[in-house]
């Protein structure tokens, strides 16, 4: 690695040198795929940002990938108000990221849905404005 070093540091202006092994490394690490993609949606939204779409398109894409066919879609609303209006808050959400998991290429049969229920822990405004998609490898 010493002469490695040397040899870019020759080569390379002194700031492109920390870059240029920082990338060299990263090849070197390897990374657990990804199970879960969050998207969040504004207060009280269904309807998906641009963001949420590129999160969804990942999503679909590691799932062709890795050839998965169990995709679990939990949407959350929250655990304050009326708690059948947050059940179908959530529901709708997770209702359009299946609709374009879909119309992107997963077979609606491979996905499962689920409401979320928060946890204490998860006490958070904008945790409760999510939908997760799970990819599982089995």
């Amino acid at each position: 690695m010493k002469k490695v070093s040397a040899f870019m540091r020759r080569l390379a202006p002194v700031g492109a040198t920390s870059l240029m092994v920082a990338g060299l490394l990263a090849g070197c690490v390897s990374h657990l795929p990804r199970n879960d993609y969050v998207i969040f949606f504004d207060t009280e939204s269904v309807t998906l940002t641009p963001t949420g779409k590129a999160i969804i398109a990942s999503a679909v894409e590691a799932a062709h990938k890795r050839h998965i066919s169990h995709i679990t879609v939990a949407g959350s609303a929250g655990k304050s108000g009326d708690a059948d209006v947050l059940k179908k808050v959530a529901d709708a959400r997770a209702d359009t990221v299946i609709d374009v998991l879909v119309q992107d290429g997963i077979k609606r049969e491979d996905i499962r849905k689920e409401t979320f229920i928060p946890t204490d822990v998860e006490n958070s405004r904008v945790a409760f404005r999510r939908v997760t998609v799970h990819l599982a490898d089995h």
